[in-house]
């Protein structure tokens, strides 16, 4: 199992980060990983909602679903991939501090298959492109 957590400050309202990170649809502006994603289920997002995601790893394309597992609003939102190639949880936590928020990113992968070894280092990238991005 490989499993990781970080943190990262974002100069920004905690409703405008949680919105931004708990809709799938945006991981391709700031996931290197994640080509596309089509949510799957209608109505507000929340438990429940999944996604049909194509991402690269190690030169390979592969499809996956992601489903919302835990969602409580401005405080903390979780994503399992339920099928495809890696079993994995994505946990965020927000925190407001000051004038930025605080989010806590862990990271579960189920399986050390090929590419495991990277994972926190593509993580970390990924999230100083979140905050890039929201920053600007």
């Amino acid at each position: 199992m490989v499993q990781s957590t970080m943190v990262v400050a974002i100069n920004r309202p905690i409703e405008q980060v949680f919105a931004f990170v708990a809709n799938a649809e945006t991981a391709p502006q700031w996931q290197e990983e994640i080509v596309d994603v089509r949510r799957t289920t209608a109505g507000p997002i929340g438990v429940g909602t999944t996604y049909q995601a194509l991402h690269t790893h190690l030169g390979e394309r592969a499809a996956s679903i992601l489903e919302i597992t835990e969602y409580e609003p401005n405080k903390r939102v979780s994503f399992e991939g339920i099928t495809g190639p890696g079993r994995f949880r994505d946990s965020y936590s927000f925190q407001t501090v000051g004038a930025s928020t605080r989010v806590t990113y862990g990271f579960d992968l189920a399986t050390q298959g090929r590419g495991a070894r990277g994972v926190s280092s593509r993580q970390a990238a990924d999230l100083s492109k979140l905050k890039r991005l929201l920053e600007a």
